[in-house]
């Protein structure tokens, strides 16, 4: 008979950290269902199931919150752009597998929903502009490492970071009109289309086969 094990408790770091991630995943989803204006202090507190002191305990201000919560969102967007990333090295035509796969894992998740309220949002909040500012920056210098890794331009006065710093954009006003749409239309009509564009100034790079290198600043800024 084998004796009865006794789970291992947590550290108290491990409970502090697990909290703070439980009330950056209540930030998320109050975010996506409740927008910026909605997202309080109560409505993340009942989300979250938590007392009114945790947010406090862990986070000084709510603007810490958010700004936690920022990054968090642009790192799990990391992530998703790293599937998208794995569908190019897959694909046989990797310009079509990178457009059709950055719509559908990142522009098609809860947290570029979340973190496109916290865009807008920062239009009229200037620490929070401040914070989205840092977060744009790093993620233009991944989106470059990227592009340059995969890519290379047929016009020597445009760049691939250029051109996909375009379709961000581009998807992101789409984003915001997604509930409006017709997805299989949008993939089959308007992604073709924009991926008919760019073939006009860049092609895929051969015999690359291995992912880009992640760069050093996620682990410095983010």
């Amino acid at each position: 008979m084998n004796a009865r094990t006794t789970p291992r408790r947590r550290t108290q770091a491990e409970r502090s950290e697990a909290m703070r991630q439980r009330l950056i995943d209540a930030t998320i989803l109050s975010l996506e269902s409740e927008g910026y204006a909605g997202t309080t202090v109560s409505t993340i507190i009942t989300a979250a199931a938590v007392s009114r002191g945790a947010p406090i305990h862990h986070f000084p201000t709510k603007a810490a919150l958010i700004a936690a919560t920022a990054e968090h969102l642009v790192r799990r967007l990391y992530v998703h752009l790293g599937y998208a990333i794995r569908a190019i090295e897959d694909s046989d035509d990797r310009l079509d597998a990178m457009i059709l796969a950055s719509w559908r894992e990142v522009f098609g998740t809860s947290e570029s929903v979340a973190l496109m309220e916290l865009m807008m949002a920062s239009r009229r909040d200037a620490e929070l502009a401040n914070v989205m500012r840092q977060i744009w920056i790093t993620g233009y210098e991944t989106l470059d490492t990227a592009s340059r890794h995969y890519f290379e331009a047929l016009d020597p006065d445009v760049n691939p970071t250029q051109l996909f710093a375009l379709t961000h954009w581009l998807m992101s006003g789409m984003a915001l009109e997604r509930h409006l749409m017709d997805g299989e239309h949008v993939e089959h009509h308007f992604l073709a289309l924009w991926s008919r564009v760019l073939r006009g100034y860049m092609k895929p790079r051969d015999g690359v086969t291995t992912p880009p290198p992640k760069p050093r600043q996620w682990d410095s800024t983010l």
